[in-house]
């Protein structure tokens, strides 16, 4: 039998045990309810109020990528920290009035990178709305923005033309190079809100599948309305001014921006703009604009060339002297302007890693091919003996199994630098360019006039900011990035599954 003693330290063993079982399970309904409550509280909902399926989501929730310690050299990552941000004094929501880079919503993961569309927007607290978008937007447009918002939208198709299709909503066909090759890809939001406006620039389109199945970037900024109008704008509200201009887009749209202040603007616009541009202005759009950003920025030194990392979800006829032609912007020189070259190779790339999915990461995703519509590349193009193969690595989403329609540079130093500012450390890109000469253009000598000319075919439009030592930016994509394998190929759209 049993001694007493055993069987009182038994009981208190066993007591103490569902004690401890108790709190845990306590813990962990409180963490469950404080999520329900966060959830509901990000969906202006009551906690009553949510769906089955949004409460579902709070099981599906994933950690976000650990954060990133920055004793880690920056040639292997970006520190992923979330910045400040200020709470609107008139809305209640988040304003970004220093700027920042999210990631956008996948259904089944949550993090503080993160933003769904609907936070994007802010629709409940919108006034008015200028929005770019490709073909088939309409619907998603029409469900996500109130039909009290007056809205302007910029529209691929062909001719240009302007119509109001009802009395909130005007369209907009900007005018194109010609009549056969480029698009209207440029992914831009001016949102105009009680006391601020809201500049969103990225790399997604205006439909649910890239605001909840497929990872996109956007940058966002907001900037408080002026007391008063201002005569001018500077450079990041130019440029956008700019680019209304050239959309032909009404002048109602642009007077707008002088209503706000921009003194805090952090980001660099650059843009393509369809068609060919010679003179002074070839370097407005497209590489030869990034590189005017790298100059300005202060870290275009021939002594200290960067690491580049591109990630693209559509790939061209990539050869190696386009590869050179753009690397020498990402290094923030124009081999027609200025008087120091780069040397470098005409058989061998530069390095820049081409950061596009396998086929095996297209396979194994959790869309599978049939979420791989807007991932293009031609297996013709890979077969071509001037394809630079050996460039290309694999695109791996931290949050797994998704895919990614991301447009995304990182170009970092890796000598320490003497000149200029040694906290620099180089510079991100985010925006809609994908690795083709379609978007970035191609740099000639007119044959006339012996000046520089740019000729694009796409309209796109992105931002650039600089990198130092505590940039708190999130990367879409797992770094390291990993080298296809002998075996591997890329995601072809035209090859069998």
């Amino acid at each position: 039998m049993t001694n007493a003693n055993d069987d009182d330290e038994l009981a208190r063993a066993i007591a103490l045990s569902l004690q401890e079982a108790e709190s845990t399970l306590a813990a962990q309904n409180y963490e469950k309810e404080q999520l329900k409550l966060a959830l509901a509280a990000s969906l202006g909902k009551t906690p009553d109020q949510l769906t089955a399926r949004e409460v579902l989501s709070l099981e599906l929730e994933e950690p976000e990528s650990e954060p990133i310690s920055n004793k880690r050299p920056l040639s292997d990552v970006i520190p992923q920290h979330e910045p400040k941000v200020a709470k609107s004094k008139t809305a209640g929501n988040t304003r970004y009035w220093d700027g920042v880079v999210k990631l956008t919503h996948v259904t089944g993961f949550t993090g503080t990178t993160y933003i769904k569309f609907e936070d994007i927007i802010d629709k409940y607290c919108l006034k008015k709305a200028f929005v770019t978008a490709f073909v088939g937007s309409m619907e998603f447009i029409n469900e996500h923005f109130p039909d009290h918002v007056n809205m302007c939208i910029v529209l691929h198709g062909r001719p240009a033309q302007a119509g109001q299709i009802s009395p909130t909503r005007l369209v907009i066909h900007p005018p194109m190079k010609d009549d056969r090759y480029g698009v209207f890809h440029t992914k831009l939001m001016l949102l105009f809100h009680e006391n601020s406006m809201r500049v969103v620039i990225g790399s997604g389109n205006l439909d649910r599948w890239d605001y909840k199945d497929l990872e996109n970037v956007v940058f966002i900024q907001d900037f408080p309305q002026r007391s008063e109008p201002c005569s001018d704008l500077p450079p990041f509200a130019n440029d956008i001014c700019d680019l209304l201009d050239r959309m032909q887009v009404p002048a109602s749209v642009k007077e707008e921006l002088y209503k706000y202040d921009f003194a805090k603007a952090k980001a660099h616009i650059v843009a393509s703009v369809s068609g060919v541009f010679e003179g002074d202005e070839h370097k407005k759009f497209g590489h030869t604009r990034l590189a005017e950003v790298v100059r300005e920025l202060g870290v275009a030194d021939p002594a200290h060339l960067p690491v580049v990392e591109m990630q693209t979800s559509s790939l061209g006829a990539l050869t190696v002297l386009y590869m050179n032609e753009l690397y020498r912007s990402f290094c923030g020189f124009n081999p027609y302007t200025d008087d120091k070259k780069l040397d470098l190779s005409k058989t061998e790339p530069p390095p820049v890693r081409i950061i596009y999915p396998s086929r095996d990461t297209v396979l194994d995703s959790r869309l599978g091919p049939s979420g791989a519509d807007t991932i293009c590349f031609n297996s013709s193009l890979w077969k071509k003996p001037t394809f630079p193969r050996k460039v290309m690595h694999d695109a791996i989403s931290h949050r797994a199994g998704t895919l990614m329609h991301s447009k995304y540079i990182i170009a970092t130093l890796h000598k320490r630098r003497t000149v200029g500012d040694p906290s620099l450390k180089g510079w991100v890109y985010c925006g809609s360019h994908n690795a083709t000469m379609a978007a970035w253009g191609k740099l000639t000598l007119a044959r006339d006039t012996k000046q520089p000319k740019m000729s694009i075919s796409n309209w796109e439009l992105g931002v650039v900011l600089p990198i130092y030592e505590d940039t708190n930016i999130p990367a879409p994509y797992r770094r390291p990035v990993p080298p296809y394998r002998p075996e591997q190929e890329p995601w072809m759209q035209d090859r069998e599954w």
